[in-house]
């Protein structure tokens, strides 16, 4: 029987929780409080009071209650490491399941239920809406109305509406973009991120963080990263990723992911086609590097700069002894390109004098 998505994800997720549950610091907590007839392994105790501690499972003995405090506690710290490393290291698929794995543990939430159990709805309520519901998604239910959300649940109007009102807190953006090509390889992509949410003091604070990013078409490259910070007043921002595109072989499309960081399913991917994008053709306007004897600085006319740039730099590199010419001696328009470090400032400061 092949898995769903789902349920791939939550493996997916179970065995990052056995890979970190390696970590010393829970070896050596996780050795104090082994009993006969249970696990074998630390990593086996780690695995189970950390999905215990997501389930709200409720433990009577008081060394395993202080044994899933502490892998508790560490535990969202260790993957708040390693999703920093998945982003540094450009890892998409590693960083999402990094990424849900904290907010799981922060929100005691698995990914796969739904969201609105960060809310502050009534225990009958999230029933009814788990038991009715629980395929809909929360743009899907921002679709209809108090009433319509009532007899959906099996529940009446008053409850609708507060369904209603929780799907409206759930922080979500609204994802606009623009594509424009700079070069034969080179793209910019324009993001506007609109808040679709109302706002809650009690439950957003002061400020909501997103993660914002552009990843391959296989979903496993992270192109581009950003981090912003969405506050009460903050009704549209604005994002400006350049992007290379390969020549040889051009993406289908690429992925815009937008990833809360504190709250389960206010994530947003939106697939950015390049079938209308026209990427204008390439050139060859830069001037080749060519093979000339190194040119002294005793050539430079000005004396006292002669003298100084003599002690210095005795002779010019490779590309001033090709720019000199026409930087110099004529009144052609040129236009120099080089990396950090090969004298475009002096050839700029011999101009001026």
């Amino acid at each position: 029987m092949e898995r769903t998505p789902y349920e791939l994800k939550v493996f997916r997720t179970q065995c990052c929780f056995t890979i970190f549950s390696i970590h010393s610091p829970f070896q050596r907590k996780a050795s104090h409080s082994e009993r006969k007839g249970g696990v074998t392994t630390s990593q086996e105790k780690v695995n189970i009071l950390l999905q215990a501690y997501v389930s709200q499972e409720v433990i009577d003995d008081f060394a395993l209650i202080s044994d899933m405090a502490y892998v508790a506690q560490n535990g969202g710290r260790i993957i708040r490491a390693l999703l920093e490393i998945a982003f540094s290291r450009k890892l998409a698929n590693i960083s999402m399941v990094l990424l849900g794995m904290s907010k799981a543990i922060e929100k005691r939430l698995w990914p796969y239920e739904h969201p609105l159990r960060q809310s502050d709805l009534k225990a009958e309520t999230l029933y009814r809406l788990q038991e009715w519901a629980g395929d809909w998604t929360v743009q899907e239910l921002l679709t209809l109305d108090a009433a319509s959300l009532g007899q959906l649940i099996h529940m009446n109007e008053p409850q609708g509406q507060a369904v209603l009102k929780a799907a409206k807190q759930l922080p979500l953006l609204q994802v606009d973009y623009r594509l424009r090509p700079l070069s034969h390889d080179v793209v910019n992509v324009s993001i506007h991120l609109t808040r679709s949410f109302v706002w809650n003091a009690k439950s957003h604070g002061t400020s909501e963080p997103f993660w914002v990013w552009i990843e391959s078409h296989e979903g496993e490259t992270i192109l581009q990263l950003g981090h912003i910070i969405v506050r009460p007043l903050t009704e549209r921002t604005k994002l400006d990723f350049t992007v290379a595109i390969s020549t040889s072989m051009r993406p289908p499309f690429l992925t815009i992911r937008v990833a809360c960081d504190r709250w389960i399913g206010a994530d947003i991917e939106v697939y950015v086609p390049f079938d209308s994008i026209i990427m204008p053709a390439s050139t060859q306007s830069h001037t080749p590097l060519l093979s000339m004897p190194l040119l002294s600085t005793s050539i430079i006319e000005q004396p006292a700069l002669r003298e100084s740039l003599l002690q210095e730099i005795p002779v010019f590199d490779a590309i001033q002894t090709q720019a000199y010419w026409t930087m110099i001696k004529t009144c052609h328009h040129a236009l120099l390109c080089a990396p950090s470090g090969n004298g475009k400032s002096t050839l700029a400061k011999i101009l001026t004098v």
